[in-house]
Formats: C-alpha cells, sequence, structure tokens
C-alpha cells in the first residue's frame, strides 16, 4: 500500500482538498483498525485526482488501550493525508467531535464513527456527489450491523442521489437521523458561536447541523448503502434527556424560525428512535442510564398526539403484548409516513 498515494504529493497543489474524514476515538483500537482499513481500501481505489481531495484525521482523546500503535501503523503506511491528534487528557466526547469538525481545513467534513464502516465503492459516490460544492448536507444512507458489517441486508429500492431544495421536505426524510454523525456529510466552519454551549449536550453536531439546515439551500441523500453502523455499541448517558429534553429544547432554540423542522426533527424521535430502546429497558437490556423511561418520555413528550401512538402503549401494555405492538408499529410507519413526521 505504501506506492498508492506518492503520486497526490506532486498534484496537491493543483487538487484542494474537498473532504475530511474526521475519526473521533477512545478506547476502541480494534473497531479504528477496521475502520481506516476500510478507509485505506476506499482512497486506494480512487484514481489519483481523486485520492487528492480527501484527508483524514483522528483525534485520539488519550486512549489508554493500544490506539496510538493503530494510528501508527496506518501514518507508516503513507495514508495520505493522515493526521493523528492525540489529547492529552480525555476532554469528553462532544469537544473531541467538535474538535474533529473544526480542524477541518476542506469545504466538507464527515465525522465518521470509529466504530462504524464505509462500505466498498462508496467513497468514490460521495466524491462526485459534492464536486459542484453546492450540497449544504449530504445524508448517506446506513444499516445497521452487531458482529459483521458484511451480514446480509435487504437490497434497497431507490439508487442514485436524490437532492432536496426545500429543508423540511429533507428533515421529513431524514429527521432524528440528523443526530448521527457517521451519516452526515457538512459543510465545514459553521455554528462555531454554539459550539461551548451545546458541549455537555451529546448533541454538539446541532451546532452545526441545524444552522445549515436552516440557512441551507441544498441537501441531498445518497440512496445506496454508504455506511455500516455498530449496534449496540454505546451508553452510559440518559437517553430521554439526550433524544427527549436537549434535543427539544436544541431543535426549538436553533430553528425557532422555521417550527415545522423542529417538529419534523422531534416527530422523529418519538415515531422512529425511541420503540426499540423501551423494549430494551423492559427486558433489562437497557445500555443507558435512564430509571424511569415512562415518565420521563411523557413528561417532555406528552403534548405530542404520537406519543400516546407509539410510545406509551409499549411502556404499559403486558410485555408480550408489547412485542406484537412493536410490529404492528412498523407497518404503521411504513403505511403513513408522511402523516406521521
Amino acid at each position: 500500500m505504501e506506492h498508492v498515494y506518492a503520486n497526490c504529493r506532486e498534484t496537491t497543489m493543483n487538487n484542494q482538498p474537498l473532504l475530511t474524514i474526521a475519526i473521533p476515538t477512545y478506547n476502541r483500537a480494534s473497531y479504528l483498525d477496521l475502520c481506516l482499513k476500510r478507509i485505506a481500501e476506499e482512497i486506494a481505489d480512487l484514481s489519483t485526482d481523486h485520492r487528492c481531495l480527501v484527508n483524514v484525521y483522528v483525534s485520539d482523546n488519550a486512549s489508554l488501550d493500544n490506539t496510538v500503535e493503530i494510528t501508527s501503523k496506518y501514518q507508516s503506511l503513507n495514508l495520505y493525508g493522515l493526521k493523528v491528534v492525540r489529547n492529552t487528557e480525555n476532554i469528553g466526547a462532544d469537544k473531541n467531535i467538535a474538535q474533529c469538525y473544526d480542524s477541518a481545513m476542506s469545504p466538507y467534513v464527515w465525522i465518521l464513527g470509529d466504530d462504524d464502516i464505509i462500505l466498498p465503492g462508496c467513497l468514490v459516490t460521495i466524491l462526485d456527489a459534492l464536486q459542484n460544492q453546492d450540497i449544504d448536507i449530504l445524508y448517506l444512507t446506513n444499516y445497521w450491523f452487531t458482529a459483521n458489517y458484511t451480514e446480509r441486508v435487504l437490497p434497497q429500492k431507490t439508487h442514485g442521489v436524490s437532492k432536496f431544495g426545500e429543508p423540511l421536505e429533507f428533515a421529513r426524510r431524514t429527521n432524528v437521523m440528523l443526530t448521527f454523525i457517521s451519516a452526515l456529510v457538512v459543510r465545514s466552519s459553521i455554528g462555531l458561536g454554539l459550539r461551548s454551549e451545546l458541549l455537555v449536550s451529546n448533541l454538539v453536531q446541532f451546532s452545526w447541523v441545524l444552522p445549515l439546515l436552516r440557512d441551507g439551500k441544498c441537501f441531498a441523500i445518497i440512496e445506496d448503502w454508504v455506511v455500516a453502523a455498530k449496534g449496540s455499541n454505546s451508553g452510559g448517558y440518559g437517553l430521554i434527556k439526550v433524544f427527549g429534553s436537549n434535543l427539544v429544547r436544541i431543535t426549538n432554540q436553533i430553528l425557532k424560525d422555521k417550527p415545522a423542522i423542529a417538529r419534523a426533527i422531534q416527530n422523529g424521535a418519538i415515531v422512529n428512535f425511541f420503540a426499540g430502546f423501551i423494549l430494551d429497558y423492559r427486558k433489562g437490556n437497557s445500555q443507558f442510564s435512564d430509571k424511569d423511561m415512562g415518565v420521563g418520555l411523557k413528561d417532555v413528550y406528552g403534548d405530542n398526539w404520537r406519543y400516546y401512538v407509539f410510545l406509551a402503549p409499549l411502556i404499559r401494555l403486558p410485555m408480550f403484548v408489547a412485542n406484537y405492538y412493536h410490529v404492528f408499529l412498523k407497518v404503521i410507519r411504513r403505511l403513513f409516513r408522511s402523516v406521521l413526521l
């Protein structure tokens, strides 16, 4: 792999980097290894001109495992544009994510979770979508995996890139998934004034995503699978606080002049996000710190009729009935998606 990136240095003067792939990491060396391996393979498959459009940045949040060994391995392979920053102390997840975003010197930033995987052949698709630099937010369609990211998934019915001139239409398509950093390629240098306020919210990405959504003119979705996201690999914080009270407060604040967009994101949290977590909580399998999911959700979303259709029954029904109701809700989502969001 050493020779793959050599010619890039000769053409950098003519090809300004277009995209920074920025990876925040902490104590997940084995996941990071696979993440960087797939990025290296994707860059190796690009043409020379395309190769020079990509930078890779890793922010190591003072990991205590062998993360340094992993990043050093890819630096020794001359992965072009790989910059590694190692924090002297753990600065927290939000600040580390913000550091990834703010360090980008390219027009676009893709903050990729260290346990998430770019699928084969997708980097060139991303670069081609960004070439005209007219897109404000590019959403990358993704699926969740548990053990092996190549495990079989259903094929997509829609392919190519869909563009949206209306942020509301785009928000209804993506809704709560606008919180998922690995699914978003965004313009750089946005929302610096909001950064410090959101640093303890677990939603610091909203400091750039929501202004782009509010003020942007063009949004797009790559309809084919692009990212395989590692499931059941996070926790330790209050789910309701982050995706309930924090999400509602921040969306209402930043999108105060576009309340319909704020509601689309909030409605998505109710309709598309919480159901599976409620069942995990009731089964004692939750990795999150919520003590009373029923009361907490009603406090945040009790003034929204969707709460009484999508969440309250899962909280109150006997467990065996709740499982069947969860299946029923999947059908409702497919049939009435446009009304629900």
